[in-house]
């Protein structure tokens, strides 16, 4: 397949529905999927007319996870599994650095590196059927700690999911705090549209502002936030849209946001 048919990217109405597309392979994170993913994202990155993102999958999975052949044959000298991940860390590193807000839509199956996707993605809708898991350790294979997956559920359930390799449904996930909806499995871009859609009505600007800001305060501590806040916000305060968005209030009627 090339780049483009592994990774499908259409924008609707201001959100851009990012979708992996190799489903014989249960849409595994091989170095040609990621590849393809990078391109993408950077895509909705520079995206204009792109304010909030939808990520999903093609057929059963969501992602399998990391491609085990990839994985067994960027490993065979020496057993060094943490080298043969390492074309995914660019992945990640820019989902974590794109201030737009993105919907992970889970369709199917999200075991190993697929959790770890969906949850670099800012809110999670999953599928009634769908499933989630940490299963490294039912294969031998190392467990690189899913980031910061703890600061969401907690360390015991995290250890629990970790430790046992067991499965999860959408029930639990939403119980532990773990995705923001359930959806059925006819109507799952459906409800993550409409979640989106609920964001896009607000400023795209102020949305990534307050995008921006809450990832910060994660990942950092409280004595940082007053240097980095008049940086985060400082287009915000110069935009045409917060003039948009007062005069609006003022006149009562629905502003225009013209991402600017």
């Amino acid at each position: 397949m090339s780049s483009s048919e592994l990774f499908t990217y259409e924008v609707r109405d201001h959100v851009a529905i990012m979708t992996m597309n190799n489903p014989e392979r249960r849409n595994a994170l091989g170095s040609d999927l990621v590849a393809a993913m990078i391109a993408g994202f950077q895509r909705f990155r520079d995206d204009g007319d792109a304010w909030v993102g939808i990520l999903t999958g093609t057929g059963r999975a969501f992602c399998a996870g990391g491609d085990l052949k990839d994985m067994k044959s960027g490993s065979a000298n020496d057993g060094d599994w943490a080298k043969s991940i390492d074309y995914l860390m660019p992945l990640y590193d820019l989902m974590e650095a794109i201030d737009k807000p993105v919907i992970a839509a889970v369709n199917g199956f999200a075991m190993g590196g697929g959790f770890s996707l969906a949850h670099f993605c800012s809110l999670i809708v999953m599928a009634e059927s769908a499933k989630l898991g940490m299963p490294e350790v039912a294969v031998g294979v190392p467990n690189f700690s899913y980031f910061d997956v703890w600061k969401t559920i907690g360390v015991r359930r995290t250890l629990e999911l970790s430790l046992t390799g067991d499965a999860i449904g959408a029930d639990y996930a939403l119980q532990i705090g773990l995705i923001n909806r359930i959806a059925p499995d006819d109507q799952l871009i459906e409800t993550a549209m409409e979640l989106a859609g609920r964001i896009t009505k607000n400023a795209p600007l102020a949305v990534a502002g307050a995008h921006a800001g809450i990832k910060f305060t994660l990942h950092n501590p409280r004595e940082q936030w007053a240097d980095v806040a008049p940086k985060i916000w400082q287009q915000v305060l110069t935009s045409d849209d917060l003039r948009e968005g007062l005069d609006a209030f003022a006149e009562k009627r629905k502003p225009e946001w013209q991402n600017r």
